[in-house]
């Protein structure tokens, strides 16, 4: 049986739980924004794929991929429903598994021209995200 603590040690046990409740807090609101940092760049580009949805469709049946606006259609859910559950917090491995699902064949078909510096540029970017997305996955595995 444990002996029990002290005065000084329960002073000492409340201090730390309340420097972690403060980091956790703290550590809570940058997540917060963390998520809409990460989520900003799929937002923007689902309002791009509204505004310019007979174009982005026929980038996409350029790349001979068939039934593009299906295609463009099933991207902008995943995106807009991927966004939606990270910045809500809510099922957000789900909506950076659902992310991740559109960036990776996106980035492949898209950004593999690595000797055209502009493509080379969106492929690393892309893979920052991927990066940001992978860890958000993990950190929400965990609890």
């Amino acid at each position: 049986m444990d002996a029990p603590l002290s005065e000084q040690e329960q002073t000492a046990v409340s201090c730390r739980q309340a420097l972690m409740t403060e980091q956790t807090n703290r550590l809570s609101l940058l997540n917060r924004i963390a998520r809409v940092l990460l989520c900003l760049v799929f937002i923007h580009a689902l309002i791009g794929k509204l505004m310019g949805f007979a174009g982005t469709a026929a980038a996409i049946a350029a790349k001979g991929l068939p039934l593009a606006p299906l295609l463009l259609v099933a991207a902008m859910v995943l995106i807009a429903v991927g966004s939606a559950l990270v910045v809500s917090g809510w099922r957000s491995r789900l909506g950076a598994v659902l992310l991740l699902v559109f960036l990776v064949p996106t980035t492949l078909l898209f950004h593999g021209d690595v000797g055209d510096s502009g493509e080379r540029i969106q492929l690393l970017k892309n893979l920052a995200i991927v990066a940001g997305l992978l860890l958000l996955v993990e950190q929400d595995s965990k609890g």
